[in-house]
Order: structure tokens, then sequence, then C-alpha cells
């Protein structure tokens, strides 16, 4: 009998660590790191800007983000950063500056600080899935300055992809969305890289998915954005991904784009993830205005 018990306390505690160390994974995993930081703002290139603060749709969550207004402009563009980035430090510095660019084609522009980035509210993040809330937040700031349903359009980096996907798929103001360097289905992004990005077997990843569900109320494993964009009433979109990024490959682009027959796919080359703007800014520009003006109608 003494032998019995033993055995299942030593079962216990086995499941224990295997899931305390779960837990820690699952924590240490959606901490929002460092990067580096870059000091431009859209004052640089010109522009008048307005340091704005609104709260997410539904958690309310205290969020930041640049204002860029637009005097006659009946569209808005939001600007929608990656993973530990920033309104101010995504594209090795040059949102700004990709700002100042769609500024020109006729257009207001919002960048964002995700909630637990640069100035807003927040610790961690949640791959797009409470993300998709702080656009929707920019939604309702930029309906109440007037811009029609329809006539806000999204561009998501990365992470930022995600939020805006979840964004759009639930609220048809979003008319436009544009995506780059996107990963289409979270569980086959993480479980390559799991041993690189947690030091751990993969023997643990089910383990950290659990420990979240139960701390955050979703399962990650559930996490596609791409069945998501599948979902949504046709609409422009623009999905951007280079086919050197090493991060996201680019079959997750690919994906994407196979679950809206009518996007617009843009295959870029020798660009690192996220960066696209900085690596190929000329043929960034002419493929994002060109989709501006003659997939979601000229200004």
């Amino acid at each position: 009998m003494d032998i019995v018990l033993w055995v299942l306390l030593g079962i216990l505690g086995l499941a224990l660590l295997y899931f305390l160390v779960g837990l820690i994974a699952a924590v240490t995993m959606t901490k929002v790191g460092p990067h580096p930081q870059y000091d431009h703002t859209p004052q640089d290139y010109g522009l008048d800007y307005q340091h704005v603060h609104f709260e997410s749709r539904v958690d309310g969550l205290k969020l930041s983000a640049w204002y860029i207004p637009h005097d006659g402009a009946d569209r808005a563009m939001i600007l929608v950063h990656g993973r530990d980035a920033s309104k101010q430090n995504a594209i090795s510095g040059k949102l700004p500056e990709l700002a100042s660019e769609i500024y020109k084609a006729g257009l207001a522009v919002l960048i964002l600080d995700l909630r637990g980035h640069g100035e807003s509210e927040g610790k961690r993040y949640t791959w797009g899935v409470f993300e998709r809330f702080d656009v929707l937040g920019v939604v309702d700031f930029l309906l109440e300055k007037g811009f029609q349903p329809g006539n806000i359009g999204a561009l998501g980096i990365s992470l930022g992809g995600a939020a805006v996907i979840g964004a759009a798929h639930v609220d048809q103001a979003i008319g436009a969305v544009v995506l780059e360097s996107t990963f289409a289905d979270l569980s086959a992004l993480v479980e390559p890289n799991w041993r690189t990005e947690s030091g751990l077997p993969l023997f643990f990843l089910q383990g950290a998915f659990l420990m979240w569900q139960a701390m955050y109320r979703f399962d990650l494993r559930k996490v596609k954005p791409m069945n998501e964009l599948a979902e949504m009433q046709q609409r422009p979109t623009l999905i951007m991904h280079s086919k050197s990024d090493e991060t996201i490959p680019i079959i997750h682009g690919r994906q994407l784009a196979e679950k809206v027959p009518h996007a617009q796919f843009v295959q870029f080359e020798n660009c690192e993830h996220a960066e696209l703007f900085r690596d190929d800014p000329e043929r960034y520009k002419d493929v994002l205005i060109a989709f501006i003006n003659e997939k979601w109608g000229k200004v």
C-alpha cells in the first residue's frame, strides 16, 4: 500500500511539475519583449499630428496613438505594428514614414500602439485575439471623427495583421484590409519554433496551451486568422509577404490568400520579417497606393 501511495504521489508531483512548466512557458512566451528604439514622428515628414488616447472596445484598456488628420479626406487608414514594436519603433522606425506616404495619397492616418506596447496599457500580447479589441477601439474613434463605415482601412504587420483580421471579421466598418508578414495558423507557426522560443522540448507545448487557456479563456490552438479571413464578407484585401521571411514563412501569406480568392497577393524578395517597407520601399509604396486608389476606390 505504501508503494502504491508513493507511486501516486510521484505521478501527481510529475503532473504538477508538467503544468507548472507549462504555466511558466505560457506566461513567458506572451511577454512583450524589448525593441530597438527610434525617434522619428510624423512631424519629421512634415505632418501635423495629434497624440490621442482612447479605450479598446470590449475590455476598455487605455490605448495611445498618433492621429494625422487630413482636411477633406473621407477615408482613413489604421496602421498596426507587430510584436515587440510600437507606433514609433515598427519597421525599424519607419512606420511614421509609411504613414506620410498614405497621407500623400489623400487619407487621414492613425498609428496605434497595441496593448502592452509603446504607451498603451497592458503587459502581454495574445496573438491577435484581444488585440482586435484595440483595432476596434480605433474604429470607434474614427467613426466619432465622422468617417463612414467602409471608409476605414486597416494595415496590420505580423501580429498586427492578426488583430486586423479579427477586427474586420466582426465589424464591417473596416472597408479594406492590408496584411503584411501575417501568420495564417498559430499552431503551424508555434510548433516548429517551440524549442527555439521556449528552450523546452515539444512535450511541454500542450501543457503551455492548456495553461494559457485556463488563464485567458481561449485556446491558442484555435487561433487561425485564415479561417476568420475566409468568413469575412468580400472587401478589398491586399496580402504582402517576403519569400525570405524566416520568422513567418511565406506559406502563411499564401494560405491567407487562398482563403480569399479576390485578394491581391504580392510576393517580395530579400526582405526581413515585418521589414518590407524598410527593405523595398519603392515597391511597397507602389503596391499599397495602387491598392488604395484602384481596389478601394479613388479618393
